[in-house]
């Protein structure tokens, strides 16, 4: 069995979170919540199973910078 060392999983470096996504696109919260809503921004995803904590994919968002994320996934 191989053992993964925990030191290097940061979420940090791999979700990105409200405070940081308003941040990096200049957009509100309201108008990320209705560009999710028309399928326009990619959602955030559920951290931990029956938990309330949300964040995003950070090469998600990197991509909708770029204008190459699509809903559809892939580029």
């Amino acid at each position: 069995m191989t053992k993964i060392p925990s030191a290097g999983l940061d979420l940090r470096n791999y979700f990105l979170f409200w405070k940081d996504v308003i941040a990096l696109t200049g957009k509100s919260e309201m108008t990320i919540r209705r560009a999710i809503k028309r399928n326009e921004f990619p959602s955030p995803v559920k951290l931990f199973p029956g938990g309330r904590s949300v964040a995003f994919r950070q090469p998600d968002i990197y991509l909708w910078i770029e204008g190459r994320w699509s809903a559809e996934g892939g580029m």
